[in-house]
């Protein structure tokens, strides 16, 4: 297995692995290590093995079944697909295509997500890419005065809060499962100690111990700042394809340019701690 690192330090590439061998405890523990240290990593050349790819994302934590259970893979709940322009019952038609928002996965549950995998199965011939914003990077170049006055502020998230049409309307089993939750706007990575500014458009609502004019003025200057071009790295898929995001530290959105068939396969890490 060769790990090369991206020039600009974001992300690294992995080559040499295949869905027709099991990983070994050495590989998989390069894959943490470098997930970790480089935010994001990109495997190429796997076939669409969803028992493989698990075994890969379970080493990362456990899998977390998506809230919007209509769309969990037939062999597994820790596998859902993110479809568009399919012609097929898995194909969502939300206004606008899934993820198309700025978001990190989970942070709506009291338990927020370590890490997503997505595998690309179906591409369009262009567009389609994925944008990632490195939010510890964010945090570090924010003032002073903005860090401390953001030190012990928490914020409420939501499901669905500010989506632009990316995200089906709950069902009601769904939506009482999932109420709203408070994090911390800045919170520490467990694995590098950095610190990371915890926010993102499409589910923090508001900040709880500001009035709410004031709150919503730092919540967009907070946003702005952290979607800064910057901070912000583009993904270009390749079939067979698969991207993990550790989000800890990053958020990320998908490109909405295509009208072509699109489909993911995407794993999401629950909490450990």
């Amino acid at each position: 297995m060769e790990v090369s690192v991206s020039p600009d330090g974001f992300g690294a590439e992995i080559r040499g692995i295949s869905t027709s061998q099991p990983l070994s405890d050495d590989e998989l523990d390069a894959l943490h290590d470098a997930l970790v240290s480089h935010r994001a990593i990109v495997v190429h050349d796997l076939d669409e093995d969803v028992g493989w790819l698990c075994r890969l994302g379970r080493h990362f934590g456990p899998l977390v079944p998506h809230i919007l259970d209509q769309y969990h893979h037939p062999e597994t709940d820790e596998v859902s697909i993110i479809a568009r322009n399919m012609d097929s019952p898995e194909s969502r038609t939300t206004a606008t295509p899934a993820g198309s928002f700025w978001h990190t996965d989970l942070t709506y549950k009291n338990e927020p997500s370590d890490a997503i995998f997505l595998y690309a199965t179906h591409l369009p011939t262009q567009g389609g890419d994925t944008l990632v914003a490195d939010l510890a990077a964010a945090y570090a170049d924010l003032p002073k005065a903005t860090k401390e006055r953001i030190e012990n502020l928490t914020a409420t998230h939501r499901f669905g809060w500010n989506t632009g049409g990316g995200t089906p309307k709950l069902t009601d089993s769904q939506e009482n499962a999932h109420p709203d939750v408070m994090h911390s706007l800045v919170r520490g990575h467990p694995m590098t100690g950095e610190k990371v500014l915890y926010v993102n458009p499409g589910y923090t609502m508001c900040i709880n111990e500001l009035p709410r004019i004031e709150g919503d003025a730092l919540l967009n200057a907070l946003f702005a700042h952290s979607l800064n071009e910057k901070y912000q790295h583009r993904h270009h898929w390749e079939k067979g394809m698969l991207l993990g995001l550790d989000n800890r530290a990053t958020m990320h959105k998908a490109v909405n340019d295509y009208d072509e068939p699109r489909r993911m396969l995407r794993m999401i890490v629950g909490h450990t701690g």
